[in-house]
């Protein structure tokens, strides 16, 4: 049996409050589509990995690059220390792994760094454009974020400072350490979260449920055909997606085509918390570095 740790339960009291937030159905929403909208514009995303292995990963090298030299255990981005980390968070291969830096070399994210002093000890670096990026792929949980807070200056406070970027990283690495991922409270969806476009997959279909009680069954009009364009993923992947998912008892495919989907209301209350979990361990990251100055609020009550 699993053992939870300090911060899981901590992520999942935060999580607790958020869904019970009178405005959470609302950012549960912006969130869903913003975050679907990012992965279907950006091809390397959606198509290279999972969700969890894309997260966990970058999460790996941005800590990894902010840390460097802070201590003498601290090396950097390294790419036995992202070897060692993908192993421990059981994420990804040697193989995976390897081509998960060479893509972000190639894409201008990654720099090697190179010690004239012992050329066999590399390290890599995070350039302008991945800080960039990470602050753009957090605008999709700042935003929702923001709504939940009641804080209209957070997301200019990400761009402002790279200190609330850093702490927010920090602690969500620290949280994989601990638990390994949001996953954990959710195991039923471990399998779906593994495929590629999954946890997407899921997202859209949400967004087509307007049901705002948890617990009632509904049906919906799913468009695979809109979804894997949406997405920019293959249409034999949605449905293996569905599959998983039938398979699992959270939903019900009815018609010919697929296309009407009948969701449980244990797969609802499934994916409100795991977006729950995902927002809170962000909001978990910013409470401790947006204290009062400039208006800034602590304060977690919902």
């Amino acid at each position: 049996m699993y053992v939870f740790g300090r911060l899981s339960h901590e992520v999942m009291e935060t999580a607790k409050l958020l869904m019970n937030h009178y405005n959470f159905r609302a950012a549960f929403r912006m969130f869903a589509k913003r975050y679907c909208s990012m992965m279907g514009s950006n091809f390397f995303l959606s198509h290279f990995a999972t969700e969890k292995v894309r997260h966990l990963l970058s999460l790996y090298l941005l800590r990894s690059h902010f840390a460097f030299g802070t201590s003498a255990d601290e090396k950097g981005i390294t790419l036995p220390g992202a070897l060692a980390f993908a192993e421990r968070a059981d994420i990804a291969g040697r193989a995976r792994t390897i081509a998960f830096l060479r893509l972000l070399q190639l894409g201008g994210y990654l720099r090697k760094v190179v010690n004239h002093q012992d050329r066999r000890n590399l390290r890599y670096e995070a350039t302008a454009k991945a800080i960039e990026k990470a602050k753009g792929v957090y605008r999709n949980f700042f935003i929702p974020i923001s709504l939940l807070m009641d804080n209209p200056t957070l997301l200019s406070d990400l761009y402002n400072d790279d200190r609330l970027l850093r702490d927010v990283i920090d602690y969500s690495y620290r949280c994989i350490v601990d638990f390994r991922y949001i996953s954990i409270f959710t195991p039923e969806m471990e399998t779906i979260l593994d495929m590629a476009g999954g946890y997407e997959v899921t997202l859209f279909l949400m967004l087509a449920d307007k049901i705002e009680d948890p617990r009632s069954e509904d049906s919906v009009n799913f468009n695979y055909g809109w979804v894997s364009r949406e997405l920019a993923i293959p249409r034999i992947q949605i449905h293996r997606i569905m599959r998983q998912l039938q398979d699992k008892g959270l939903i019900v495919q009815h018609a010919g085509a697929g296309r009407i989907i009948e969701i449980r209301p244990q797969f609802r209350e499934m994916i409100d918390l795991l977006v729950a979990l995902h927002l809170a361990v962000v909001w978990n990251g910013i409470s401790p570095a947006v204290s009062d100055p400039g208006g800034r609020t602590n304060d977690k009550k919902c």
